[in-house]
């Protein structure tokens, strides 16, 4: 009987070696609330599927057009052509770790919410929507950005947006689309002198003036 026990002790014993950790995620609850100004400023929230209750929204499970990192921080935002309508938070860029964000085809009205100090987003697409205006900060810390999507969306209406001199400071910026979306002024020089920039679709905006020589020697491929 002595034996027995021992035997059976050194089972469980071994079972409880070889079984794997239990995990217990815990979202950012930082992100975790942007995401609930998120859906609460919808008019249709329940295309998201998100649950009703629930406080891991990087799971697992995740939850729908979420995906986060290990360490349970959002990294990424994929809704594009859902038909969704509503305003997004203006914290938006609580979002540290967002790197990428797909809005891109939907009916998003409002003000863009600024994205600046976003440092790790690499890829935005907003296109598409009604978004009415843009502030003047968006551009600030955006440092990995990549690619970036803002067509037909009429901001600024009455008075138009020039580019801004903090896109320059996107170095690994490759491709970027901001057709007709009311830019207004001239194409600013340091465009030309981006190193990693190939792609520029600008039409449909009333931009004016002339053309910075910095362009001849551009890597540009598509303007």
């Amino acid at each position: 009987m002595l034996e027995n026990g021992r035997l059976l002790w050194g089972m469980c014993c071994s079972l409880l070696w070889l079984s794997p950790p239990v995990v217990f995620s815990v979202a950012d609850p930082g992100d975790l609330d942007v995401l609930m100004q998120f859906r609460d400023g919808l008019e249709n929230p329940d295309l998201l599927k998100w649950p009703e209750t629930g406080d891991d929204p990087c799971g697992p499970p995740s939850w729908s057009h979420v995906y986060g990192d290990d360490e349970f921080r959002v990294t990424q935002i994929q809704a594009q052509g859902l038909g969704l309508k509503g305003t997004l938070p203006q914290n938006l860029s609580k979002l540290s770790m967002l790197n990428n964000i797909g809005l891109q085809r939907n009916q998003l009205s409002g003000k863009l919410p600024s994205f600046r100090g976003l440092s790790s987003l690499q890829y935005a697409y907003l296109d598409y929507n009604s978004f009415d205006s843009i502030p003047s900060d968006f551009f600030d810390g955006l440092d990995d950005l990549e690619v970036l999507a803002l067509d037909h969306n009429n901001f600024n209406a009455t008075n138009g947006w020039p580019f801004s001199k903090t896109l320059q400071n996107s170095a690994q910026l490759t491709n970027f689309s901001f057709m007709s979306c009311n830019l207004k002024g001239s194409l600013p020089d340091f465009l030309g002198s981006m190193p990693s920039l190939t792609n520029m679709k600008l039409s449909g905006n009333s931009l004016s003036g002339e053309i910075s020589r910095t362009f001849n020697g551009s890597s540009l491929q598509m303007l």
